[in-house]
């Protein structure tokens, strides 16, 4: 399938998502994970962005995946800010209030991917053990694609035997129940995951994505795939790295969208999905 500028889906563009983003056409995307270069970090692999920049160079790119998402798509950026003498950075902070405030998004959630941490004696803080991932979308939260149950989990004994307290109805924030009712728990086998993940970022000698300086896991990429899209959707990663993002797509039958504007990594991208490509195959036949 071809997006009408000619831009195939299922496709690894090497380029930058700042003018790549330009030729995709309106209301044309599902969802969106991507985790961006963060400001003044690895800069022997994109050259890093100034944190007094960050937000404006952001902005533009934000702008234009507001305009190519769906009004029942979602945006996922997983991004945490560093340090600097002895104390977190600003920029990601200012960034979300300008991604609301500026460029118009709603602000969502914002969910804790909790990690395996490296050892670490630093003073006055302990390991760091989560991420953060910021969910932004076009439209209302009530009005996106949101699947609960799609990463569920068996009910527990223990939730079955609180199942008859009240049930007190709606909030009253103007958000909806979309779980039954506290009293019919009952008669659900599976029960809606939280806003905390558990997922380790595993990668060593024998994982292809160890050539990349900066992944995070495919486990990650397919909660809110599978969350938050369907089969068959277009998913976009404007900062594909390894291609984490692709892969997942391939795996839970989604088409896939990849920016990156390194070739090395394009030829990395391209290596993980074959492989992944063949290995379905298999499985099937």
């Amino acid at each position: 399938m071809t997006l009408k500028t000619g831009i195939e889906m299922g496709k690894i563009i090497c380029g930058y998502s700042e003018q790549v983003l330009k030729k995709i056409p309106d209301n044309s995307v599902d969802l969106v994970f991507t985790s961006p270069p963060y400001a003044e970090r690895r800069k022997n692999t994109y050259g890093g962005i100034k944190e007094d920049e960050y937000v404006d160079w952001f902005k533009t790119i934000a702008i234009e995946l507001k305009r190519i998402l769906k009004p029942t798509g979602s945006f996922f950026l997983n991004i945490k800010p560093h340090t600097n003498n002895g104390e977190r950075s600003l920029y990601v902070f200012d960034l979300i209030l300008s991604l609301k405030r500026e460029v118009g998004f709603f602000f969502v959630e914002e969910y804790c991917w909790v990690k395996n941490p490296f050892p670490g004696g630093l003073k006055g803080r302990f390991k760091n053990a989560f991420e953060p991932v910021y969910h932004f979308t076009v439209s209302h939260p009530n009005n996106i694609k949101f699947n609960p149950l799609a990463c569920a989990a068996p009910v527990k004994e223990d939730s079955l035997k609180r199942a008859g307290r009240k049930h007190c109805g709606d909030p009253k924030n103007g958000s909806k129940m979309t779980q039954p009712a506290a009293h019919n728990i009952r008669n659900l086998k599976y029960v809606r995951p939280s806003n905390v993940i558990h997922v380790n970022n595993v990668s060593n000698q024998y994982t292809a994505k160890q050539y990349h300086s900066a992944t995070f896991p495919e486990k990650l990429v397919e909660f809110f795939v599978k969350s938050f899209s369907d089969e068959q959707d277009l998913v976009l990663d404007c900062f594909a790295g390894s291609g984490t993002t692709g892969v997942v797509c391939v795996d839970t039958n989604r088409d896939y969208l990849l920016i990156e504007k390194e070739q090395k990594y394009v030829d990395l991208i391209k290596s993980r999905i074959d492989k992944k490509l063949k290995s379905k195959e298999k499985t099937i036949f």
